[in-house]
């Protein structure tokens, strides 16, 4: 019988800038939610950043599953 196959994870769908570029546009507060903040010492699972990168994430993948590409220029296309 077979082992089960672990799931892979795939790499970044964009470039990180690009992620974090999303990222800051879903925070409404003030400042800089990626910046690091040596004041914050919740695990960094927890922090702002950690989580705005991982709705980012999720929101690139779900127009990936779509069929829509971000661009190196930053523009959104339907995938060939």
């Amino acid at each position: 019988m077979p082992s089960p196959r672990t799931p892979v994870r795939p790499g970044p769908l964009v470039r990180p800038e690009v992620r974090d570029a999303l990222a800051r546009c879903l925070y409404d507060g003030p400042g800089d939610p990626l910046a690091p903040d040596a004041t914050d010492h919740r695990p960094a699972e927890l922090r702002m950043s950690a989580i705005l990168r991982r709705r980012a994430d999720r929101m690139l993948a779900a127009l990936a599953a779509a069929g829509l590409v971000v661009t190196d220029d930053g523009e959104l296309r339907r995938a060939a």
